[in-house]
């Protein structure tokens, strides 16, 4: 079977054939393009695949995501759990046969209380972000495809249905 390309390529020619006055090129034209739509038609079967196998994944990383996360919980819970324990016992340290338990002092960290009482020397400064969708809301306000600096642009993609 030819490739896509190759389809392509014997349908631009027998088109240029017809172009030019050529007869009984009529058939051959039909087959070729039927050629090119069972070729499609393959094309648009696998990428139907794929979508469903990317869509399965897709799930897949949310279970797994969501799986991850109830561990991570339960494992915060008993890390809990064990602290308090520790506390109401009054201990710092227990060993058992194959773990030690240790309550330990973190590092300091910066509790904020007020922002407003704070010098403007601590704050880092930040680069306004273009807000595009705003931009494209303005364009359609004011009736134009564009303004100094901003044209709105027209792609294409391709549908399969």
């Amino acid at each position: 079977m030819n490739s896509l390309y190759d389809l392509t390529q014997d349908f631009l020619q027998v088109q240029a054939l017809i172009d030019e006055g050529g007869e009984g090129l009529q058939d051959t034209l039909e087959s070729i393009n039927l050629a090119i739509e069972d070729k499609l038609e393959n094309i648009g079967k696998v990428i139907r695949n794929l979508e469903g196998e990317a869509e399965m994944l897709k799930n897949e990383e949310t279970r797994l995501a969501d799986k991850r996360k109830s561990i991570e919980l339960n494992k915060q819970r008993l890390k809990s759990y064990v602290e308090d324990q520790l506390t109401i016992t009054g201990k710092d340290k227990v060993k058992t046969g194959i773990f030690t338990f240790a309550m330990q002092n973190n590092p300091k960290s910066v509790k904020v209380l007020d922002e407003n009482l704070l010098p403007r020397r601590l704050f880092i400064e930040q680069e306004p972000k273009l807000d595009k969708k705003a931009l494209k809301d303005e364009l359609k306000r004011i009736g134009k495809d564009s303004m100094p600096g901003v044209e709105l642009v027209q792609s294409r993609s391709l549908r399969i249905r």
